[in-house]
């Protein structure tokens, strides 16, 4: 047993050395700008009618629910997208609940 740890200790003597460096930073500026249609703003849908009224099955409800969160987050996400690329090209949505 102490001879295996003895020559664990001499061959570790014996293997090369390696230099260790940070790796270089390499920063690529980026020239390139979307095309200008990829760059409006997305438009909110349009509102339903108020003047209506229809009942809605619950597991309905929660589906329509859904789309309309999803979308909602959709556009947020692009409109934030589309302030990075551009800033000021879009003017703040209402808030509606």
């Amino acid at each position: 047993m102490a001879t295996g740890l003895l020559l664990s200790i001499a061959l570790g003597a014996c293997s090369p050395t390696i230099e260790h460096r940070p790796a270089e930073v390499i920063a690529v500026p980026v020239k390139d700008t979307p095309p200008a249609d990829l760059l409006v703003c997305p438009a909110p849908p349009p509102a339903f009618p108020t003047d209506q009224v229809a009942p809605l099955p619950p597991p309905l409800r929660a589906a329509l629910r859904g789309l309309v969160l999803h979308d909602r987050d959709e556009r947020a996400r692009f409109r934030r997208l589309v302030e990075w690329i551009a800033p000021g090209t879009c003017k703040p949505e209402p808030e509606t609940r």
